[in-house]
């Protein structure tokens, strides 16, 4: 629900997506590092970016599946199914995702 978005924080800063973008004045790579050459490091930021650091978290979800029975009754299944038994009625019933 609360995601990193390119517009969160101050207004005053660089958006992800100009930060991916190489300047026009920038080296363009033409091939890549030999062997066991490092790679070079950075020195300096440019003019007008300020860099901020983070933690970085770690989260899991899942999708859960809200069935509803035409007798009214409702369950949650953890995977798509095409079909299933309501527990109250017996009925087999047809499963059709809706888009929301």
């Amino acid at each position: 629900m609360a995601g990193i978005k390119d517009n969160d924080g101050p207004e005053d800063l660089a958006s992800l997506a100009e930060l991916m973008q190489a300047p026009e004045h920038a080296p363009v790579a033409t091939g890549s590092l030999a062997e066991g050459e490092a790679t070079p490091k950075i020195t300096r930021m440019p003019e007008g970016i300020e860099v901020v650091e983070r933690r970085l978290g770690h989260a899991t979800a899942q999708w859960v599946l809200q069935v509803h029975c035409e007798c009214g009754r409702r369950w949650f299944e953890m995977d798509a199914v095409e079909a299933a038994q309501c527990p109250r009625c017996g009925l087999l019933v047809l499963v059709k995702i809706e888009p929301q």
